[in-house]
């Protein structure tokens, strides 16, 4: 989403703001009301200063009370109300203000009379239904602590962690000069071995470390850190965690590094709060998408394949395939 530059250029956007008013308005009602004739409200007594129902901020014939802001306040990320309570509200209450201006001079040119807002209205009401079903569908998602026990029963060794001593090797880039951090390819090649080698036989990381380890160009890791299922490369997990206590990896190759682990220790899995909590969160995910897999089952529902169509394949003469991103894996510190 766009920033669009209120006031100050203030981190508030106009999409959020309408995002956080439209619930109001797509049944019906509007961000601000009808203000009571009279001059405008004074400040409140102190009695009064928590009230939902004072009138916090005025637009001409438009006002809107407390209660209406701290509620738009909840709507907001988390991020965004800490930045509230550190900054104060003024800022929001500038933003309020300029939205409820411009909503005023909008319907005043007509602007709300148009197919093209009436459209998007509809979309936005859409939008805002979808999103409390989902939220409905989640809060019924619950996750019982037997299915979470069962869950780990079944998938106990996906939670197995291994203690690895990682080995990182610079190469650097063909052309580079010599000021440049790093070994040519058969250098990192030659010392990778040598390392390995040294490895292999049961020489210990911290003297191999004291041998090889150069700032910037060679890392040897004397403290083994936990690798889990999932965080490495596919082959690079393979061997990992195929491998036994006291194994060395071959040497992988990840472009601008070759890389190779020692393996310090195999920890078998245990039901504790962050596996639990991660047990949890994929049943739910799993729960969520069967109940939004079953309304789409039981709704009819069709799309015009010629117009939403597929991504294109290569054909028999070996058409282009789409492109394709690749981003090399983050190995354990």
């Amino acid at each position: 989403m766009n920033q669009i530059p209120w006031g100050q250029g203030r981190w508030f956007t106009m999409g959020l703001l309408i995002a956080g008013l439209l619930a109001g308005v797509a049944y019906g009602q509007t961000p601000g009301r009808q203000a009571p004739a009279g001059p405008a409200p004074s400040a409140a007594p102190a009695a009064q200063s928590s009230s939902p129902d004072k009138i916090v901020l005025r637009v001409g014939d438009e006002w809107v009370t407390q209660g209406e802001v701290e509620g738009f306040i909840q709507g907001l990320s988390p991020q965004v109300r800490r930045t509230l309570a550190a900054q104060g509200r003024r800022s929001l209450g500038d933003e309020y203000v300029q939205l409820l201006l411009l909503s005023q001079d909008a319907v005043k040119h007509h602007l709300d009379s148009t197919p093209a807002f009436h459209q998007m209205l509809a979309l936005r009401r859409r939008q805002l239904l979808a999103t409390t079903e989902y939220q409905e569908i989640v809060r019924q998602s619950v996750v019982t602590p037997e299915e979470i026990s069962k869950y780990f029963a079944a998938h106990q060794s996906d939670y197995e962690e291994v203690g690895v001593n990682e080995v990182v090797i610079r190469k650097k880039s063909e052309g580079a000069d010599k000021t440049t951090p790093g070994l040519t390819a058969e250098e990192a090649k030659n010392r990778a071995e040598e390392i390995r080698k040294a490895l292999s036989a049961g020489d210990d990381i911290k003297k191999v470390a004291d041998k090889y380890q150069v700032q910037n160009v060679v890392r040897v890791d004397t403290e083994p850190s936990p690798v889990r299922r999932g965080a490495m490369r596919p082959d690079m997990e393979k061997a990992v965690f195929e491998l036994k206590d006291g194994q060395v990896t071959e040497v992988f190759d990840l472009t601008q590094y070759l890389v190779l682990y020692k393996i310090a220790s195999h920890k078998a899995a245990e039901l504790k709060k962050g596996v639990s909590a991660q047990i949890e969160n994929t049943l739910q995910q799993q729960k969520i998408k069967s109940a939004i897999d079953e309304l789409k089952k039981n709704a009819k529902v069709w799309l015009d394949e010629s117009y939403f169509t597929a991504p294109s394949q290569p054909g028999p003469q070996g058409a282009a395939k789409p492109a394709t991103i690749t981003v090399e894996p983050v190995t354990p510190k």
